[in-house]
């Protein structure tokens, strides 16, 4: 048992070296112990300051912002006592950020005795740190894995405590959500090869040679990762558009744009990942880009028999009729009208005819188009209008009998 016990305490008091400051492992797990702490204690302190706002029939929208305002004060003075009370200096952070880059590339050192020679001066001598182990390359993977495990609930947490609160655009929380994201993995990935003492010289050369391979075998997914970049910060499609891949037959809504690929949900709630490279390079007919609004064609032919007029007439009073359809033009956009009907062509067997409407939800054109054929079909029957149907006539050519 004691046995056990000090090689627990050996453990505990194993250290990183992490940008020249070390840090053991038992600070580094009274730091996340305080912080879960924290988080419980900012979710009690969260419900009691919502039910006194209620008490204070204070609005819920100013409810959600002075909430959110109180989460991040905890979460910032928590975050500074963990790192007091756990004793991690977190002066590597700003050693991190001032630290030369060229300090990078070089490899790693530890110093050693000293020596004194006579009436020179002390003198630091430097030798390479030890290399790579199993247990330092652990490390890094609990380091960069507790980073991701952080960032994806940092990010949560920003968006519903936070960003939400706010009213900020979904497409721009998605953009700052994204930006913290990769910057902590990056942060989180220098640590880790700080504190397991890799030398940035060996992956320097290692990529150096794997560039060209890279370069031939992977240029379609850096063709995606450029793409991704430009979606995401030139916003030609943004979250929440309903879109149209016009040569592959794709429509659906934006679920999320990542680096490589994007999710579009169809309509029957499948998610299509498509490439960023497609989206960039072909033509996307975007409804939802500037408004929601969609204006609907429904085309119908009549026989030559019927009453033009009465036509028109039966088709208004169906747009008119739908609850989606808009009545009345809109002030906002000039292109909005009133429905309307086009006497289009005379056609082989049919008069062709156009009903055209706006609908204020574009994804939803598919449903109310199906509701206004059920409608146009019931009220010809009622007005007696016809539909026909192309007619031929064929003739038969019999050949002639041999004398």
């Amino acid at each position: 048992m004691d046995e056990f016990r000090q090689q627990v305490d050996d453990l505990l008091q194993n250290s990183l070296t992490i940008f020249g400051e070390p840090i053991t492992v038992a600070n580094i797990i009274t730091f996340i112990l305080i912080l879960i702490v924290v988080l419980i204690g900012a979710g009690f302190l969260h419900r009691w300051c919502h039910r006194l706002f209620h008490r204070l029939r204070i609005s819920h929208t100013l409810q959600n912002r002075l909430l959110a305002l109180l989460f991040m004060i905890v979460m910032i003075v928590g975050i500074g006592l963990a790192f007091r009370i756990s004793r991690i200096d977190i002066s590597f952070l700003t050693n991190l950020v001032h630290s030369p880059l060229s300090e990078l590339f070089q490899p790693p050192k530890k110093p050693v005795d000293t020596t004194i020679t006579g009436d020179d001066a002390p003198t630091e001598i430097l030798e390479d740190a030890d290399g790579l182990t199993l247990a330092s390359i652990f490390y890094a993977f609990v380091i960069v894995f507790g980073v991701f495990i952080f960032s994806k609930y940092l990010q949560w947490v920003l968006r519903h405590q936070v960003l939400q609160a706010f009213q900020i655009e979904r497409h721009t929380q998605f953009i700052l959500l994204r930006f913290i994201h990769f910057t902590l993995i990056i942060i989180g990935v220098f640590i880790a090869l700080s504190a397991v003492g890799v030398s940035f010289t060996n992956l320097a050369i290692i990529f150096g040679g794997l560039s060209i391979g890279i370069g031939f075998g992977l240029q379609n997914i850096a063709s995606n990762l450029i793409s991704g970049f430009i979606l995401i910060f030139e916003r030609p499609i943004k979250i929440g558009d309903l879109v149209e891949i016009m040569d592959v037959d794709i429509f659906g809504r934006i679920s999320s744009i990542n680096l490589r690929s994007t999710v579009i949900v169809s309509l029957d709630e499948k998610e299509i990942i498509v490439p960023n490279s497609q989206l960039i390079t072909e033509a996307v007919h975007n409804l939802t880009h500037d408004s929601k609004l969609f204006r609907l064609r429904v085309a119908v032919g009549v026989s030559y028999s019927s009453d033009v007029e009465l036509v028109k007439k039966v088709l208004l009073e169906v747009a008119h009729t739908h609850p989606e359809i808009i009545k009345e033009p809109s002030p906002v956009m000039e292109s909005v009208t009133a429905p309307f009907v086009r006497f289009i062509n005379f056609g082989d067997s049919s008069l062709d005819f156009e009903l055209l409407g706006w609908i204020p939800d574009s994804f939803k054109r598919f449903d109310v188009a199906s509701d206004l054929h059920f409608m146009i079909w019931h009220k010809f029957k009622e007005y007696n209008i016809k539909i026909p149907f192309p007619q031929r006539d064929v003739h038969h050519f019999y050949p002639k009998k041999n004398e």
